[in-house]
């Protein structure tokens, strides 16, 4: 299949003498590419699905390499690219209106449908047409790169830089560290797109997403009036300390987040608001591990995983010390190996946790039967 996509593609691209038939050959060259893109997804095939991207983006390509990952560990059907539109940027770039439909679900079930609208920039190198990413606008602050799609407002774009610098601050004072150098932002207008963009794999639909390496996305509400700070210190958080330790277990990456990142930047959490008391939490660490957060379809379960996540984190820093957190990131980083692909419960939790207890003995010299034991200790005296 690849050669012969290949060869359409390489016919589809040739010189041309006659303008008209030039843009002619130079639309259907971007066509096939779209084409060649689907059939690698609906394939599995991830090598030619890595070929079809433009090669000078790193940040790109991880993202989409995780991506097609979660795609492997998904299972679905009738996956299909329909180009609805294709504009002419430059001699060299095309931005088309892709129209992407297909149904996620278990073997042997129907699935639920998914249906996304998007635009997408293709641009000409060494002759063949490649995926550049999403056709995004940008802005720029002193810590920030922001890309948005066309649907969100300039003045929009411009308030959520300002509360993205806020958010960057937040983090640095709360956790002691901020991410280095400009981050990246990828900010959805759709939060189904949000959600295609990032990990197909989740069943409930989210608010911002986060991987070593990897842009920011997050999703641009409707109301004009929306405090983002939260979410993206949050997104922060996950960031920086996924960049030091990639092998931190769900809970944990949740709960450093939570505390670090939107509990510090709203100055609450969700037992100083009184939305949980301290006796929903009066739960062992190990009821926190067993669950994939992944599969949390709704949103009051969603909240009692991370606000207990980011309570043990709180705990982790007021019964042993303000740094234990940090140094237990650390800790874990001692043992942690390159992760490039993304990550899936089933296949990485199990060891990531086991990895936790390694850092949290290396750290504070206990097991986790008494790190738990000390936990229920002090949530039920909140």
């Amino acid at each position: 299949m690849r050669k012969l996509l290949g060869a359409a593609m390489a016919s589809l691209v040739g010189s041309c003498l006659l303008s008209a038939s030039c843009a002619g050959r130079d639309a259907s060259g971007v066509e096939a590419a779209v084409a060649a893109r689907a059939a690698a997804i609906s394939s599995g095939d991830k090598a030619l699905y890595m070929s079809l991207l433009v090669p000078d983006d790193p940040e790109f390509t991880l993202e989409q390499s995780r991506w097609f990952d979660y795609r492997l560990s998904a299972t679905i059907s009738g996956f299909e690219l329909r180009v609805e539109s294709l504009e002419k940027l430059g001699e060299d770039e095309y931005v088309a209106a892709i129209r992407q439909s297909y149904r996620i679900g278990e073997p042997g079930e129907p699935g639920e449908p998914r249906e996304v609208a998007y635009t997408e920039r293709y641009r000409r190198v060494n002759g063949a047409w490649l995926d550049a990413d999403l056709y995004l606008k940008a802005k720029e602050s002193d810590h920030f790169v922001l890309k948005y799609q066309a649907s969100v407002e300039d003045k929009s774009a411009a308030a959520i830089l300002e509360q993205a610098e806020s958010a960057w601050y937040s983090v640095r004072r709360a956790y002691g560290d901020a991410p280095a150098g400009k981050t990246t932002l990828k900010a959805f207008s759709d939060r189904e797109l949000l959600r295609q963009n990032s990990k197909i794999t989740i069943g409930r639909l989210f608010s911002g997403w986060a991987e070593p390496g990897e842009s920011i996305k997050m999703w641009v509400r409707p109301d004009p009036k929306y405090a983002y700070k939260p979410t993206l210190a949050h997104e922060l958080v996950h960031k920086l300390t996924l960049s030091v330790a990639p092998n931190q277990c769900s809970w944990l990456a949740e709960g450093l987040a939570n505390y670090y990142g939107n509990f510090a930047a709203q100055d609450w959490d969700y037992l100083s608001s009184g939305y949980h008391k301290p006796s929903d939490y009066d739960r062992s660490v190990a009821w926190l591990a067993g669950i994939d957060s992944q599969l949390i379809a709704d949103d009051a379960e969603w909240a009692l995983y991370g606000g207990m996540a980011g309570t043990v984190v709180r705990f982790m820093a007021e019964r042993y010390g303000k740094e234990t957190p940090r140094a237990v990131v650390k800790a874990l980083s001692a043992g942690a190996s390159p992760v490039r692909g993304g990550y899936v419960y089933a296949i990485h939790d199990a060891a990531w946790r086991e990895d936790l207890a390694a850092a949290i003995l290396t750290v504070l010299g206990i097991g986790m039967d008494r790190f738990d034991a000390d936990w229920r200790a002090w949530i039920e005296e909140l």
